[in-house]
């Protein structure tokens, strides 16, 4: 599950586009203002006895090559953090997700947040909001207008989740759970399996479709980068001086955590869209780069996607019915 969780994003994602590298010059542009802000008489950074920036004044000072060594060494160390920060969000994405752990404290926290996530789908599949009884014509109107938007949300959280039916299990996290509703659903509804389908799908899809996916992923994974920026700023503190400007501050980074978080888990939700729909008109794409025949009718889908997704893994039996292949001459068009 952790595979496809980062494969759903990861290998489709920009590692380096003004997107992402925005937080990571917040996080350094703050602890900057930072420093300067603790020495705010207004002299000199490095003329101010016991400043913290003791090293890089002394490698400034030294004429002429020193400015140009002290800027080699903050590029290199902002291009490494960018490195270290891109490295660590596919990883991140799977700790949001709930890829916690095995030990004793992991599992019964990941029980508690599954049992509710069971509650949450098994209250969402079951909502039947009637109207209160004795409201005349005119105010039942108002009131149907006004739950319509209530069912809307409620039936796009139910639809974050897999179902009761299906294979996949459910995670403590909405985020994780609603990336697994998309291979739950692309499963139940077109019986492709997205752990083989989906390298495939992405190299079969047109060059303009491909790109906005692309910016999907990447869009998901500056906000991943951005909620670690938020989380890791809170360390700036130790050079705050006074106990209440560092609460204030670490309130302040807690705050901006919060924000991310919700940001990422919106990002996500529109991911999961975006993807979803990928499969409802490309998934013909898929048939024709294999060489397979695509379900010729609505009831014919999930026999054929589950013919594809076992042709993908290897998995046919010899006993199993023969699938022919109608590879496309160079001059077809896979559209």
């Amino acid at each position: 599950m952790g595979d496809l969780v980062k494969g759903l994003l990861e290998p489709i994602a920009k590692r380096w586009s003004a997107v992402m590298g925005g937080p990571l010059l917040l996080f350094w542009l703050a602890g900057v203002l930072l420093m300067l802000w603790m020495r705010g008489s207004g002299t000199h950074p490095c003329r101010t006895p016991g400043f913290a920036a003791d090293v890089p004044c002394t490698i400034a000072a030294q004429r002429p090559w020193g400015a140009v060594v002290l800027t080699a060494a903050a590029t290199a160390v902002v291009v490494m953090s960018a490195w270290a920060l891109t490295a660590s969000a596919g990883f991140v994405l799977e700790v949001l997700a709930g890829r916690w752990g095995t030990s004793r404290i992991a599992l019964t926290y990941t029980r508690h947040r599954m049992a509710r996530h069971h509650a949450r789908r098994s209250d969402l599949a079951a909502w039947r909001h009637a109207p209160p009884t004795g409201l005349a014509d005119e105010d039942l109107d108002a009131w149907n207008s006004q739950n319509g938007w209530r069912a809307t949300r409620r039936r796009a959280a139910y639809a974050r989740y897999p179902r009761v039916s299906d294979p996949q299990h459910l995670l403590p996290t909405a985020m994780g759970n609603a990336l697994v509703s998309v291979s739950a659903e692309v499963h139940r509804m077109y019986g492709l399996d997205l752990a083989v389908c989906w390298e495939p799908f992405v190299k079969a899809l047109e060059t303009p479709v491909r790109d906005e996916l692309t910016a999907a992923a990447t869009r998901v994974f500056a906000r991943v980068q951005g909620l670690v920026c938020a989380a890791t700023a809170a360390l700036w503190a130790i050079v705050i001086p006074g106990v209440l400007p560092r609460l204030l501050w670490v309130a302040t980074c807690a705050l901006l955590v919060w924000g991310s978080h919700r940001s990422l888990r919106a990002g996500v939700d529109a991911y999961c869209r975006h993807v979803t729909g990928l499969f409802v008109v490309h998934r013909v794409r898929l048939y024709r780069a294999l060489g397979l025949a695509p379900p010729a009718t609505a009831q014919d889908e999930v026999s054929c996607g589950t013919t594809l997704s076992a042709v993908l893994s290897r998995s046919l039996r010899a006993s199993s019915a023969s699938v022919p292949y109608g590879w496309a001459s160079p001059g077809d068009s896979a559209a």
